[in-house]
C-alpha cells in the first residue's frame, strides 16, 4: 500500500511540474467614449518583472512586434502606446529592438455604433534577457 501511495504521489508531482505554463503577461480591457460613435479602446498589458513585450513599432527583422486587431467598427488613426518605451541594439538581429517592461497601455480610436461589443486579438511575444516564449494570440471582447 505504501509503495502504491508513493508511486501515485510521485506521478502526480511529476505531472504537475510539467503542467506549469509560463504566462508573464496579463491584459485588461476598457473603452472610453470620446464622441458620437467614437470610442477609445484601451488594451493594458501588465508584465511580470524581468519580462518584456515588443512595441507595435518594433522594426522588421527583429522580434515579433505586438499586433492588435479590432474586428468591429472602423479604426481611426494609428495605435498609441502609453508606457516607458525602451530601445536596445541587439546584434543577433542587427536592429534596435523597441520594448516595454512592467506595463504598457495600447490605445486605439474606433468609430462604432452604440450597443455593439468590440472584439479583437492581440499578438505578442514575451521575452527575458535569457529566453523568449513563442508568439501568442489572445482574443478579447469588450461590451460597450
Amino acid at each position: 500500500m505504501k509503495k502504491l501511495l508513493f508511486t501515485l504521489f510521485t506521478l502526480f508531482t511529476i505531472t504537475a511540474s510539467y503542467a506549469q505554463i509560463l504566462n508573464p503577461v496579463t491584459f485588461n480591457y476598457s473603452v472610453v467614449k470620446k464622441g458620437n460613435d467614437l470610442y477609445e479602446v484601451h488594451v493594458k498589458a501588465m508584465i511580470e518583472p524581468k519580462w518584456h513585450i515588443y512595441s507595435v513599432k518594433n522594426p522588421n527583422g527583429g522580434a515579433q512586434a505586438t499586433g492588435i486587431k479590432i474586428k468591429e467598427g472602423k479604426v481611426v488613426g494609428t495605435i498609441k502606446e502609453i508606457g516607458k518605451l525602451k530601445t536596445i541594439f541587439e546584434k543577433e538581429f542587427n536592429v534596435n529592438q523597441k520594448y516595454f517592461e512592467s506595463s504598457v497601455d495600447f490605445v486605439q480610436l474606433v468609430r462604432l455604433k452604440k450597443g455593439y461589443k468590440i472584439t479583437g486579438t492581440i499578438n505578442y511575444m514575451a521575452c527575458t534577457d535569457r529566453q523568449c516564449l513563442p508568439p501568442k494570440e489572445v482574443e478579447f471582447k469588450i461590451k460597450i
